[in-house]
C-alpha cells in the first residue's frame, strides 16, 4: 500500500540585487518577518525556501517569481520522513498597491495562510504552473511517493481575496489552478468583482492530522468570466486521495468551443444526437469544466468518483427571454461514456431565470461528466448580455456592451434617460447578426444632459421584432457641455430645419424613436456653421435628429415635426 506524503519545504536567505530584482537563495526561516527592501520591482526565489513556527514575509514588490526550485511553507522538516503535515502559522501579505503577479517556470509555491492586500479593484495574475512533484522512492523505500499537485500555488490554511479579480494561467488549466488541499478555505471570492477568472482545484493530501478530507464534504469554487461570477458548489463525498478535481467557468457556445481540460475529445457538441432524454438545447453563453484526474499523471484523462456529487451552479442572467420560464432549465452534465448531455437535475428546481439564481443536480458515483451547462427541456437558450458598462469620458459617456453568440439579431438601440423610467432612442447600432463568439460594441453619447444623472441601456432587437434589454446603468455628468456646440432650430419644426455646429458635418439624419430611418442628408460644404435641411416631407411626429461627423463622432438631438 503507497503511503502518501508532501515534500514541503520553505524559503529564504542570501540575497543579491540586480537592478530592479531582488534575490533570494536557500534557506530555513524559523519564526519572524521578513520584507521585500524598498526600491524593488521584482522578488526572485532561486532557491528551496523552508518556513515554520509562524515565519512572516511581506511582499511589497508588484512581482513574485520562482525562477527555480520551491517556496515552501507548510510543513515541519524535524517530522520528516513520518506522516507530516501539521498545518503551519505561515503568513505571506501581498502589499503593493496595484496589479501583482505570481510568476515562475514550473516552481512549486505552497503557502499556508495568505492575503491579497493589494487594494479593492486591482488585479492579482498568477501565471505559475507546475504539473507535480513526484519521487519513487523515498528513502530507498519504494513505496513511498512524494507528490505536490498540479497548480500555480497551493493555499494550506487560507487565502483572503482582498483584491478585486483574480487570473490564472487559462492556457494551462490544471498546471495553472489554485489548489485548496483538504479543509483549506477563502474569504470573499464570490462576486462580480472579486473572484478566479481562470481554474481552481480541490485535493486530499493524506494522513494530515485535524484536517478533513474533501473539506468536509463540501466546497465552492469563486469562478467567473472576469466580468461575471459564476460560483460552482460540490456537495459530497470526496476521499480519493489519488485525485484532484479542477473547476472553471470557460466562456463561448460548447459546441464550438474547446474543452480546456481535455483538449484531446475536442468539442462537447450541443446539437441532435448530443443531446440526451429530453434536453432540447443548451445555453451559448458558456459552460464550467469538470475535470477529475490522477495526482500521478501528466495526461489529461478524465476520471470519475466513487461516491455521487451534488453540483449546485449560479446561472447567468436568462431573464426577458421569450418563452423560456426557470421551470425550463435543467443542470446537464456531457458523459464521457455516452457522448450525450445528459440530463442531472431529476426535474426542475430554479426558481428565477436571474444571473446568480442557483440550478442543482447529481452526478452519479462512477460517472465521468467532463462539462457541466445550463439546458432547457422545450426552449432555445439564445444568448444574453454578457456585460453592460458606461464610463464618463470628459463632457462625453462612453457605453460597452457585449454579447456571446447572436441568432436572428437585428441591431441594438441605445436608449438615455433622464429619471430611469421613460426612455428616448439616442442611436441605433447594428450588428454582427449571427455569431458564435463574444462580441464587443461601442457607443458614445457626446450629448449627456449636463449636471444630471444620466440612466442608459441597450436593447436588443430581433429580425422577428423581439426584443431584451441590459440592465440599467447610471452616471453623473458635472461637464457644462461646453465641448458640445450643437443647436437645431426652430424645434418643433414645420418645413426648414437650421442646424448650427462647431464640427464638420458629413450626415444627416432623421430616425424615428425606434431607430428607423426617414431622411438622409449630406451637407454641400465640409465646414463646421449653420446649414439648413428641408422637413416638408417628414410626417408630424417625434423623432431622433443624428449628425454624424467627420471626426467620428454622432451628436443626437430630440426633434418634433409639427
Amino acid at each position: 500500500m503507497k503511503a502518501f506524503l508532501l515534500a514541503v519545504v520553505l524559503l529564504v536567505s542570501g540575497e543579491m540585487v540586480l537592478g530592479q530584482t531582488y534575490s533570494i537563495n536557500t534557506a530555513t526561516w524559523n519564526g519572524g518577518t521578513r520584507s521585500d527592501p524598498p526600491g524593488y520591482t521584482i522578488t526572485n526565489i532561486v532557491g528551496v525556501i523552508k518556513r515554520y513556527n509562524g515565519a512572516t514575509y511581506n511582499h511589497y514588490n508588484p512581482t513574485f517569481r520562482v525562477v527555480k526550485d520551491k517556496y515552501l511553507t507548510q510543513f515541519n522538516e524535524a517530522d520528516f520522513p513520518n506522516p507530516i503535515g501539521v498545518i503551519g502559522q505561515n503568513r505571506d501579505f501581498f502589499l503593493f498597491q496595484g496589479t501583482n503577479e505570481i510568476i515562475g517556470d514550473s516552481g512549486v509555491i505552497v503557502f499556508d495562510t495568505v492575503y491579497f492586500n493589494i487594494g479593492a479593484g486591482n488585479t492579482m495574475n498568477i501565471t505559475n504552473s507546475n504539473m507535480g512533484m513526484y519521487n519513487d522512492s523515498l528513502d530507498n523505500e519504494e513505496d513511498i511517493v512524494v507528490y505536490q499537485p498540479p497548480g500555480s500555488i497551493v493555499v494550506g490554511a487560507r487565502l483572503y481575496f482582498n483584491n478585486g479579480i483574480t487570473n490564472t494561467n487559462r492556457s494551462k488549466p490544471v498546471q495553472g489552478a489554485i489548489v485548496f488541499p483538504n479543509n483549506a478555505d477563502y474569504v470573499g471570492g464570490l462576486t462580480d468583482a472579486q473572484h478566479v477568472n481562470g481554474f481552481v482545484s480541490e485535493v486530499n493530501y493524506p494522513f494530515v492530522p485535524d484536517q478533513p478530507e474533501g473539506h468536509n464534504g463540501a466546497f465552492t469554487y469563486p469562478v467567473g468570466n472576469g466580468n461575471l461570477v459564476y460560483q460552482l458548489t460540490r456537495s459530497g463525498t470526496f476521499n480519493a486521495i489519488d485525485r484532484t478535481i479542477t473547476v472553471g467557468w470557460v466562456e463561448g457556445d460548447p459546441d464550438v468551443t474547446a474543452d480546456p481540460t481535455n483538449p484531446s475529445a475536442g468539442i462537447n457538441h450541443t446539437t441532435g444526437s448530443f443531446l440526451g432524454g429530453s434536453i432540447s438545447s443548451i445555453t451559448k453563453i458558456g459552460f464550467w469544466d469538470w475535470h477529475i484526474q490522477s495526482i500521478e499523471e501528466e495526461e489529461f484523462n478524465p476520471l470519475s468518483l466513487p461516491h455521487p456529487q451534488s453540483i449546485t451552479v449560479a446561472i447567468p442572467d436568462f431573464t426577458g427571454l421569450p418563452g423560456l420560464s426557470p421551470a425550463d432549465l435543467r443542470l446537464v452534465g456531457f458523459n464521457e461514456s455516452t457522448n450525450k448531455w445528459e440530463d442531472l437535475s431529476g426535474g426542475p428546481n430554479a426558481v428565477s431565470l436571474a444571473k446568480g439564481s442557483l440550478l442543482s443536480g447529481t452526478i452519479p458515483a462512477g460517472v465521468t461528466i467532463k462539462a457541466l451547462a445550463v439546458g432547457s427541456i422545450n426552449a432555445i437558450l439564445p444568448v444574453s448580455f454578457v456585460s453592460f458598462s458606461v464610463k464618463g469620458d470628459g463632457c462625453k459617456v462612453k457605453l460597452q456592451w457585449q454579447t456571446g453568440m447572436e441568432q436572428n439579431n437585428s441591431h441594438f438601440v441605445v436608449e438615455r434617460s433622464s429619471n430611469g423610467q421613460q426612455f428616448t432612442t439616442i442611436a441605433r447600432v447594428e450588428s454582427v447578426g449571427n455569431s458564435n463568439s463574444l462580441q464587443t460594441y461601442h457607443f458614445t453619447d457626446d450629448a449627456p444632459v449636463t449636471g444630471a444623472v444620466n440612466y442608459y441601456r441597450v436593447t436588443q432587437v430581433d429580425f422577428d421584432g423581439k426584443q431584451k434589454s441590459t440592465d440599467v446603468r447610471s452616471i453623473r455628468m458635472q461637464c457644462d457641455g461646453s465641448a458640445v456646440a450643437l443647436r437645431a432650430y426652430p424645434n418643433p419644426v414645420s418645413n426648414q430645419l437650421n442646424i448650427q455646429t462647431g464640427k464638420t458635418v458629413v450626415q444627416v439624419n432623421v430616425l424615428t424613436t425606434n431607430g428607423q430611418p426617414v431622411l438622409k442628408h449630406v451637407p454641400s460644404r465640409n465646414t463646421g456653421g449653420t446649414f439648413s435641411i428641408s422637413m416638408h416631407a417628414v410626417q408630424s411626429g417625434i423623432y431622433l435628429l443624428q449628425l454624424i461627423n467627420k471626426d467620428g463622432t454622432t451628436d443626437v438631438l430630440k426633434l418634433v415635426k409639427q
